[in-house]
This record gives structure tokens, C-alpha cells and sequence, in this order.
């Protein structure tokens, strides 16, 4: 019996057919194109949770301003306290409208109950008639433009007596994360690299 060849001849190897060359290159075109179609995903994920965390504040803030309308006057407290309690009210009613968005720093900076010494004196007569609690404003004003504008400077609500029949709106201020790297850099963020949303709603008070 003749003895094995040690090895086959170069020649004698069969070339790659032609469906392993195209199922390699379909696996390369295939990886190529898998990334930008990710990305593009996520993009429209978080452009998605912004939107809905715009329509949740936007709620939110109406929530917000409604408590503030039926905050209910002590006479038997000064109207420092009375307002105090509005703007707690107001905040306490926003916070509750969050559903699933974090209520909490750093997304959402407030102290609770509004502070007193939050208030500020627009009109120069010793009575407050804005608050500012991190991320909620509270004003009282007796005119504006538009119910879309912010309560003016000048000519607010500024009296001994109830609120009812003056406006008052509650401005909330929101950051979104960003889940998406390359996202923060199309997007305007602040300092923690989250976008900053702001929604305001106005009605009168009852």
C-alpha cells in the first residue's frame, strides 16, 4: 500500500464559494449600517421623554396654579403667612402632578414648605408679591398682557386684604436627563448636562 501524502497540494484547495464572499460582505454592510440606525433610535427615545416631560410640566403647572386659587385665607394670620401657604400649596400640587418624572434634585429643586424668606417686595410698599422657591415661582399680579406673559413688575397685587379676584401664576422649572451622549451636544443643557424646561400657567384667584 503506497504510503499517505504528508500534505495536500496547494492547488488541490477549493476556492471560497461565491455565498460564503457574499454572506461576509452582507455581515460587514450590515454592521455599518447598524450603529446609525441605533443612534437614530434613541434620538427619537429621548427627543420622546422630553416631549413628555414638557406635557407633564405643562399639567404640572396648571396643577399647581389651580391650588394656589383655592388656598384658603386665615384671616386670624397676617398676610405674610397666608402666602406662605399658598406657595406651599401651589408646590405641593405641582409636585403631585409629576407622575413619573423625578420630584427630587437634581431634576427638581425646591424646599418645602416655601420658605419665608422667599418673598420679594415688587411693588416697594413692605408687601411681598412674588415667591421664589428654587425651581417654583409663585406671583401675584392684578393685570397683564397675556395670560402667557409673566406677572409684571409693577402694578401687582399689593393689599391687606384677600387675593380673590387678582391673578396669580405659578412658573415650574424642570431638567430633563439626557440619556443620549451626543444629544447634550445638539441640545442646550446647564451645568449638570441636563436640559432645562420651563412651563407657566395663570388663573384668577377665587
Amino acid at each position: 500500500m503506497p504510503d499517505a501524502p504528508d500534505s495536500v497540494p496547494q492547488d488541490a484547495v477549493a476556492p471560497p464559494s461565491a455565498p460564503s464572499r457574499e454572506r461576509g460582505q452582507a455581515m460587514v454592510e450590515f454592521a455599518a449600517v447598524l450603529l446609525p440606525i441605533l443612534l437614530i433610535i434613541v434620538g427619537i427615545i429621548q427627543f420622546g421623554l422630553i416631549f413628555g416631560a414638557n406635557v407633564t410640566l405643562t399639567n404640572a403647572a396648571r396643577e399647581g396654579t389651580r391650588a394656589a386659587t383655592i388656598a384658603r385665607y386665615d384671616n386670624e394670620l397676617p398676610r405674610a403667612s397666608n402666602d406662605i401657604n399658598r406657595c406651599t400649596s401651589a408646590l405641593d400640587a405641582a409636585r403631585q402632578s409629576f407622575g413619573l418624572m423625578n420630584a427630587a434634585s437634581p431634576n427638581f429643586n425646591v424646599k418645602r414648605p416655601c420658605p419665608a424668606n422667599s418673598g420679594t417686595d415688587l411693588n416697594g410698599d413692605g408687601l411681598h408679591d412674588r415667591w421664589v422657591n428654587g425651581d417654583v415661582t409663585v406671583s401675584l399680579c392684578s393685570s397683564m398682557a397675556m395670560p402667557s406673559s409673566p406677572c409684571p413688575d409693577a402694578g401687582t397685587y399689593c393689599t391687606l386684604t384677600d387675593a380673590a379676584g387678582f391673578l396669580v401664576q405659578v412658573t415650574l422649572t424642570y431638567r430633563s436627563d439626557i440619556i443620549v451622549p451626543f444629544m447634550g451636544d445638539i441640545l442646550s443643557t446647564d451645568g449638570g448636562g441636563r436640559f432645562v424646561q420651563h412651563a407657566s400657567a395663570t388663573m384668577v384667584v377665587n
